[in-house]
C-alpha cells in the first residue's frame, strides 16, 4: 500500500483521543499532497527522461489511479498502472489503463516502457524481493529508459505511515505493538528500509543513479493542526527530510 493512500467510502479510522486525530490529513489536504507529488515526479521525468523512444509510462503501486491520473496530466504519454489490489484490468481513460500486478512480477514484454514511476512502494516490498522488484523495473524498461520514485525517511520523527513519533526507530516487534496506537485505517505493512539500501540494491540490478534529493511537502499537505510546528522544523527538515526522491536509469546495451 502507497503512503498516499486515502481512505475509502465507508472506512473510518480508529476512535482515538484528538490528539492523535490532528496527524490525520483531511480530504483535501490528501488531494494537494497527491498534486504535489505528481507536479515534483514530473519535472523529474521532464528533466531526466530520453528524449525519444517508447511513448509509454508505467505507475508501480498505483493503488486506484488516483496519482497516474494527475501525472498523465503532467507527462503525456500513455499510462499503465499496476497494484496488487486491483482484480481485474481497467480503463479510466484513453490514455490510463490498471492491471494487476506487484512489482516483482510486473505483466509486461521486456523494453516496454520509456519511464516508470516508484513512489512510496519500495519501503512496502519485503526483503526478500526488493532485489527481485528493481530488476523486473529494469527489465520493462528499454535502454536509456529511467525510474522515478520517492522513499520516505523512516527515522522522520513522525513516521510517515503510522503518523506516530520515532516509529521508524523501534525494532519490528515492538514497531507492531505500538502501531495500536496509530490513528490510521490502514495494517502496518511497511518496513524500516533507507535510500542508501535503495540506491545499493538497484545498482546491483543494473541501474545507475542519475540523481536523488531531499523532499519535504509545503505546508498545505500538512494537517492544519501542526502546520505551526512543521513551520518551526523548516530548518531541520533541510537535513533530516520527510522523504528522498531519486532518478535511476537503465544503462544503454544488453
Amino acid at each position: 500500500m502507497q503512503e498516499g493512500y486515502i481512505p475509502l467510502q465507508g472506512e473510518t479510522v480508529r476512535d482515538l483521543p484528538d490528539p492523535m486525530e490532528a496527524f490525520l490529513q483531511s480530504s483535501e489536504e490528501w488531494q494537494t499532497r497527491n498534486r504535489v507529488l505528481a507536479r515534483s515526479l514530473a519535472e523529474l521525468l521532464d528533466a531526466f527522461m530520453p528524449a525519444t523512444g517508447e511513448e509509454r509510462a508505467l505507475d508501480v503501486g498505483c493503488q486506484d489511479g488516483a496519482l497516474t491520473r494527475i501525472l498523465a496530466d503532467h507527462v503525456d504519454l500513455q499510462w499503465w498502472g499496476v497494484d496488487p489490489v486491483i482484480e481485474e484490468p481497467m480503463k479510466l481513460s484513453q490514455r490510463i489503463e490498471l492491471l494487476p500486478g506487484s512489482a516483482h512480477a510486473l505483466p509486461f514484454r521486456h523494453d516496454f516502457f520509456r519511464c516508470a514511476v516508484f513512489a512510496n512502494v519500495y519501503e512496502h516490498v519485503i526483503p526478500d524481493r526488493r532485489g527481485e522488484s528493481l530488476a523486473e523495473l529494469r527489465r520493462v524498461l528499454f535502454p536509456g529508459g529511467i525510474v522515478v520514485g520517492q522513499l520516505p525517511n523512516p527515522y522522520f520523527p513522525i513516521e510517515s505511515h503510522s503518523r506516530l513519533p520515532f516509529m521508524g526507530w523501534l525494532p519490528t516487534r515492538l514497531q507492531r505493538v505500538y502501531y495500536q496506537l496509530s490513528p490510521v485505517p490502514w495494517e502496518h505493512d511497511f518496513f524500516v528500509v533507507t535510500i542508501r539500501d535503495l540506491l545499493r540494491r538497484a545498482e546491483r540490478a543494473g541501474f545507475e543513479t542519475l540523481y536523488r534529493k531531499r523532499f519535504n511537502y509545503p505546508l498545505e499537505v500538512i494537517p492544519e493542526k501542526l502546520r505551526l510546528a512543521a513551520r518551526l522544523l523548516e530548518r531541520p527538515m533541510r537535513y533530516i527530510p520527510w522523504a528522498w526522491q531519486f532518478v535511476l536509469r537503465r544503462p544503454n546495451g544488453p
